[in-house]
Formats: structure tokens, C-alpha cells, sequence
């Protein structure tokens, strides 16, 4: 007589378990293999280096790096406010019945906060840039030079699924 040996399964349980350990040990090795100076900005900030830095020396990549981070942090409170204004856009959008007048204000308030923000980074600039020196300063100035995200090639918002078209002019009011 034979005897029929049973089939061994494997539980499902185990396999998932198994799956999600391989996934994390790649990770982890994957992090371990990167650049060494991946992500590391002035005084341990994470982060990926922004492409219109990507040209300049790492020294001068540090300075400019630090310098602008130091101009965003004296601008906290107004861009709080600007948080503050950018939620009461939030908030009139979602008035019903729906109300232009209230959501105009609100775009209204927000341009002002805008422009307060970019004000104080701006001047902070200003005295901070007599810190760099020409070659650093001719390296801002060709970054300045360029729109954000300018040369990542085009973007495109889409509205729906399928919909490949670019997008276009809003409509005319009549």
C-alpha cells in the first residue's frame, strides 16, 4: 500500500509576514546605499536639494541654503497670518448659498498677505545678501534668473480620468 502524504501549505498569514520583512530590510538597505550627502541641508534639515542649486559647488549650495532658510524663518508670523487668511478663503468657499462678494474679499485678503510675506523675505534678503560673495551672489542671480520648476518639463493638470488635453484659458464671463 502507499500512503498519500499530506500537502504542506504554506499559511497565508506567514507569506504576508514574510513579504512585508523583505519590503522593510529594502528599504532600510535602500537608505543605507544613497548618496551620502542625499537630503542634508544646513544644520541637519532634510530635504531634496532643489534642481536650480543643483550647478553650484556644495559650499556655496550650504550658504545659499542656510541664508534662505534663515529669511523664512524671519517671516514666520506673517505667513502664520497668511494660514489665518488662506483659511478664512476656505471657509467663505464653502458658504451656501454661495457668496462672490465674501470669497472676493477673502482672494483680496489673501493678495495682501502674499505680498507682506514676499516683502519681509525679500528685504531680509536684501541685508543678508551683503553676506555672499560674487561668485555666490552671480550664482543667485542665474537662480533668480529662471521660474520655479522652470526646465522639469511641462506639467499638466488634469480634470478627470482620460482626459489627456492640456489645460485651457478659464471661461469669459459675458
Amino acid at each position: 500500500m502507499s500512503e498519500t502524504r499530506p500537502k504542506r501549505r504554506i499559511p497565508f498569514w506567514l507569506t504576508l509576514s514574510v513579504m512585508a520583512n523583505l519590503l522593510l530590510v529594502g528599504l532600510l538597505i535602500g537608505m543605507a546605499l544613497r548618496a551620502p550627502d542625499y537630503g542634508r541641508g544646513p544644520e541637519g534639515v532634510e530635504g531634496r536639494r532643489p534642481p536650480m542649486l543643483e550647478g553650484a559647488n556644495p559650499e556655496d549650495r550650504m550658504v545659499v541654503r542656510k541664508m534662505m532658510m534663515e529669511t523664512f524663518r524671519s517671516a514666520e508670523a506673517e505667513m502664520e497670518d497668511r494660514r489665518v487668511v488662506r483659511k478664512t478663503l476656505g471657509e467663505a468657499l464653502q458658504i451656501d448659498p454661495y457668496d462672490p462678494e465674501a470669497v472676493r474679499r477673502a482672494f483680496a485678503s489673501l493678495r495682501i498677505a502674499d505680498e507682506v510675506v514676499h516683502s519681509k523675505i525679500q528685504e531680509s534678503l536684501v541685508h543678508r545678501m551683503s553676506d555672499l560673495t560674487l561668485e555666490q551672489r552671480k550664482s543667485l542671480a542665474e537662480m533668480l534668473a529662471h521660474e520655479p520648476g522652470e526646465g522639469r518639463g511641462p506639467r499638466r493638470m488634469r480634470m478627470r480620468d482620460g482626459d489627456d488635453s492640456l489645460p485651457g484659458p478659464p471661461p469669459v464671463d459675458d
